[in-house]
């Protein structure tokens, strides 16, 4: 027996409405990781000297391969809702319904993005000296500029 009319409109509605708590989550995620990686990136600049503070960008380099995952995945499954979602509107008789397409794009683009910020936090890791990694002839002493 196929769903009656109702059940179909709720089922539409569904769907509508978990696409806007995906984009929402989406958005609340990516501020939350950039708040993050940025307290973390000042107290890595403003400590230079601090022993391990390398280590601290672990965590944004971690949040960012685990969160692209995640973001790839959703993006990869955005076309089985977008497809319901279009046979439901079909059975309703309607003219239009949301597009998730776009959602696919947005989810890719803040996945690639934190691939980016993920590779430039390993380069400094990697690349960067540290003021305690310098040769003792090149670090900048603060004595210099303290009047006597």
């Amino acid at each position: 027996m196929p769903p009656d009319n109702d059940t179909l409109w709720k089922q539409y509605s569904l769907y509508v409405d978990l696409y806007k708590f995906y984009m929402e989550i989406t958005v609340k995620i990516n501020l939350f990781y950039y708040g993050i990686t940025g307290a973390i990136l000042s107290f890595y600049f403003t400590h230079p000297a601090t022993p391990f503070v390398k280590l601290a960008l672990g965590l944004p380099i971690l949040m960012s391969v685990v969160l692209a995952g995640i973001f790839f995945y959703g993006a990869s499954l955005m076309p089985i809702l977008r497809k319901d979602l279009f046979d439901l509107r079909d059975k309703l008789g309607l003219s239009t319904a949301p597009d998730l397409g776009i959602f696919s794009i947005v989810l890719r683009s803040f996945a690639s993005l934190l691939l980016v910020v993920a590779i430039i936090l390993i380069a400094f890791i990697v690349f960067e000296k540290r003021p305690n990694q310098l040769p003792s002839s090149t670090r900048t002493s603060w004595t210099r500029f303290v009047p006597a």
